[in-house]
């Protein structure tokens, strides 16, 4: 790798921090509407000369009173499309996940129709302001009164359109799908990230006498690491940096996050200014962030499976669609490179390793609580074993196959602990067997009748 080739920025970018930010939309739309607003009561001979013939004809009490009731149709439009979204968000919490809710405020919905409303009231309170320093009485075109009533159609298109993308994003095959989507787009950017990555598993690296650990300065989840700073402080004071903990991993003030491997001896104070230094290229937060976090998607269908699963809604099918998606998904992330990472300089020389989950990892935690909470519906049983032996099939090293055979074996006996004497255990031990053949070479077995 040569000095002047750069990897891809893995810090926050600014259309991350934007996304991020709700109250941008809203004060953008304001800002735009204030400027309308002052533009078009007494706009310049130009724009009036052209929109003269679109415009309406009235006085500038009159011209006031119209913008004041397009501006009472905005405010109880946006009243009405608040109220019915939180009572659909609410239900699907209670349903799904709550943690399923950053769904719907990221959603085009929600970042179009809070804007344009917002835009339309407050074009609407600054030309009715505006209109209040004119002294004329005689009938004239009002080009401001034109555009609110296209601002007013541009609202009800916009309240339209967040009603069906509320009802859209709440519907569970599409809520579990855009999880899904959503997290193998997460995985492909950290697979760009990985592009200059040290081939092969990183080598166990033990604590040698030589250390300074790394320790955090306050609560939070580490949501993201800057690899390419880390490699650079690295470089530049010839360190070896370990990071032990994973993106997602909740720490806690004063914790031990990893250490400084110091190749010669050097005094403390040569280590204070570079410890900063890779702190900040951790980032923490007060909860998890999807940006970067491949374990929070699964998690999150995890969530609905559970949920699915619990007495007060019991609904097996939501869970099976969970799965699916989860099924998908791992398929998905086992072409892509998974794990821990190692980073070298342009010389060669490792000098950060950093930690992540494997893709057997995945399989773990996408598969043992549903097992715990469903171990007792064949159909959610059916589907774990399905689960786990499509991942298998796609693992490319020969332990981790072995280790998808194990869990092949630990959920038919959970199953038939929680189960006894049903009289599905023999179709789900056949089921079994044929996708152990499968892993063996063996066709892949059709889904039986209860899986449909």
């Amino acid at each position: 790798m040569g000095a002047h080739t750069r990897r891809p920025h893995e810090g926050q970018s600014l259309r991350w921090w934007v996304r991020h930010q709700l109250w941008i939309p809203p004060i953008v739309g304001a800002v735009v509407g204030g400027c309308l607003g002052v533009l078009f009561v007494q706009p310049p001979f130009p724009i009036e000369w052209v929109l003269s013939g679109a415009a309406w004809q009235a006085t500038a009490t009159e011209a006031r009173s119209a913008l004041s009731a397009v501006l009472g149709i905005a405010i109880t439009s946006l009243s009405i499309i608040l109220s019915l979204s939180m009572l659909v968000v609410q239900n699907a919490a209670g349903q799904y996940s709550p943690r399923l809710l950053r769904k719907y405020l990221h959603s085009a919905g929600i970042r179009v129709v809070i804007p344009v409303f917002v835009g339309t009231s407050v074009y609407c309170l600054v030309a009715a302001h505006a209109f209040g320093f004119l002294s004329e009485v005689e009938r004239a075109p009002r080009p401001a009164l034109g555009l609110a009533m296209l601002l007013l159609i541009i609202c009800e298109g916009a309240l339209v359109y967040s009603v069906f993308q509320t009802f859209q994003i709440m519907r569970v095959e599409n809520l579990v799908r855009r999880v899904r989507e959503d997290t193998v787009d997460t995985a492909r950017t950290l697979e760009r990230f990985r592009a200059r990555d040290l081939p092969g598993a990183p080598p166990v690296c033990p604590r040698t006498g030589a250390v300074w650990p790394l320790r955090v300065q306050r609560n939070g989840f580490i949501v993201s690491v800057n690899a390419q700073a880390i490699l650079d402080v690295a470089t530049t004071t010839r360190l070896i940096v370990h990071l032990e903990r994973a993106i997602g991993e909740p720490v806690t003030q004063g914790d031990e996050v990893g250490w400084l491997e110091m190749e010669a001896a050097a005094p403390p104070s040569r280590l204070e200014s570079p410890e900063a230094l890779v702190l900040r290229a951790i980032r923490l937060d007060r909860w998890r962030d999807e940006d970067r976090d491949i374990a929070l998607g699964v998690r999150q269908l995890v969530d609905v499976a559970i949920k699915a699963l619990s007495p007060g809604i019991n609904d097996p099918y939501t869970a099976v669609e969970s799965v699916d998606q989860m099924t998908f998904l791992l398929c998905e992330l086992s072409q892509l490179q998974l794990g821990s990472r190692v980073l070298a300089d342009a010389s060669g020389t490792p000098r950060v390793f950093l930690r992540g989950p494997t893709l057997r990892d995945l399989l773990l935690l996408a598969t043992d609580q549903i097992l715990r909470y469903g171990g007792g519906e064949p159909a959610v049983v059916l589907r774990l074993l399905r689960l786990t032996a499509a991942v298998g099939l796609r693992m490319r090293d020969a332990e981790d196959r072995q280790a998808a055979r194990e869990q092949l074996h630990s959920i038919l006996a959970v199953s038939e602990q929680t189960q006894r004497g049903a009289t599905s255990h023999t179709l789900l031990r056949r089921h079994a067997e044929a996708l152990e053949q499968a892993l063996e070479g063996g066709p892949w077995p059709a889904l039986p009748a209860i899986g449909f």
